[in-house]
């Protein structure tokens, strides 16, 4: 069997797994964030709230990132629909995957999951007034992006405390304890054995979707 038959059957069995977990109001995002991924994303919960706007939904996702301004459009669909999303970070949630999972109402990631956020990047191939342009761009994205991170954190953060984040130019990993701290992530699910009872996590969250 050759090697294209091989990954056009995994690919349909990706497809073919997305679709009915679509059938259970969740939308999967697997891989690069970019406009096609996003397209996606923006019709199935148009489809799913004109279906009903009083179920919840949610979006899982698992993304090293990708576009910035593509995941942040992403959070205005997602905060404006009349349905409760949650968002699921599996493995990775890092740039503009921890974008869009934030743009969750409710956040939930599993006991090791990657949280990470850094600021935009771009090219430097362009000319000196060009890039002072879009350095200048940026800087007031990320002023927006800071204050929007503040507001779905519930003022466990500031947006100053964001803004310092960009400006250092360095990754900000986040351990899950410091996450939930943050108010990043709301519920985190874990093996009831894994649970440090030193924390203030009782019960283990059982990721299912009612």
């Amino acid at each position: 069997m050759s090697n294209q038959i091989i990954l056009n059957q995994e690919q349909k069995l990706r497809i073919d797994a997305f679709k009915d977990r679509l059938k259970k109001r969740e939308i999967w995002i697997n891989g690069l964030i970019n406009n096609s991924l996003v397209e996606i994303l923006y019709t199935n919960i148009i489809n799913l709230q004109e279906q009903s706007s009083e179920l919840p939904m949610a979006i899982v996702i698992n993304s090293n990132g990708g576009t910035f301004h593509e995941a942040v459009v992403a959070t205005d669909l997602m905060g404006t629909s009349p349905c409760l999303i949650r968002t699921v970070a599996l493995a990775n949630a890092i740039s503009g995957g921890f974008i869009l999972f934030m743009g969750g109402s409710v956040r939930i990631c599993h006991d090791y999951t990657n949280l990470m956020m850094h600021s935009a990047g771009f090219g430097i191939m362009d000319k000196v007034p060009d890039i002072e342009r879009k350095v200048k761009h940026i800087k007031y994205f990320q002023e927006k992006l800071a204050k929007f991170l503040s507001q779905q954190t519930g003022g466990k953060t500031t947006k100053e405390y964001w803004i310092e984040i960009f400006e250092s130019g360095k990754d900000k990993w986040f351990s899950i304890e410091e996450a939930l701290k943050l108010g990043i992530v709301h519920k985190v699910v874990k093996r009831k054995s894994m649970i440090d009872s030193t924390f203030n996590v009782t019960e283990p969250y059982m990721w299912i979707l009612k």
